[in-house]
């Protein structure tokens, strides 16, 4: 009986290839989940969602509703939609309602000049949107002409 000399092969070059693909894409998940962890937990305080409530000061029906949809995209949790105590607003105007809540910083996300603060014992929002007039002018991606 013959041997039959055969030369064993080494993975081909698309084995080799694919599993140095797996291994990059491997390697950036794990350095995207770890950037991710980094940066929302600096302190030892994961950061949570401001709360706002957005009250309609036009007059304007569904307004209120609208800016809820354009808050939501800039990450931004809208807990209650309502109307204002009047309805002749000239300008929109942010609320702060609890300490420590950046309201210059969210208002220059959206776009609102007038940003002030007023603590509310036992507000359930961190803050209060009150849009006027001009509210076409927030950074709220506006879908009605």
């Amino acid at each position: 009986m013959a041997k039959s000399r055969t030369r064993r092969r080494g993975p081909g070059w698309k084995q080799r290839f694919t599993v140095a693909l797996s291994g990059m894409i491997l390697v950036l998940c794990v350095a995207s989940v770890t950037y991710s962890f980094i940066y929302r937990h600096r302190d030892g305080v994961k950061p949570r969602a401001i709360r706002v409530e957005v009250l309609n000061g036009t007059g304007e029906q569904g307004i209120a509703h609208e800016a809820k949809r354009g808050l939501f995209h800039r990450g931004i949790d809208v807990i209650s939609v309502g109307n204002a105590d009047r309805s002749d607003y000239i300008e929109s105007v942010l609320i702060a309602r609890r300490p420590g809540v950046e309201i210059e910083r969210l208002g220059d996300l959206i776009g609102c000049e007038n940003a002030i603060v007023q603590e509310q014992k036992g507000a359930l929002s961190d803050a209060t949107l009150i849009l006027g007039q001009d509210y076409r002018s927030l950074h709220l991606d506006w879908s009605r002409e």
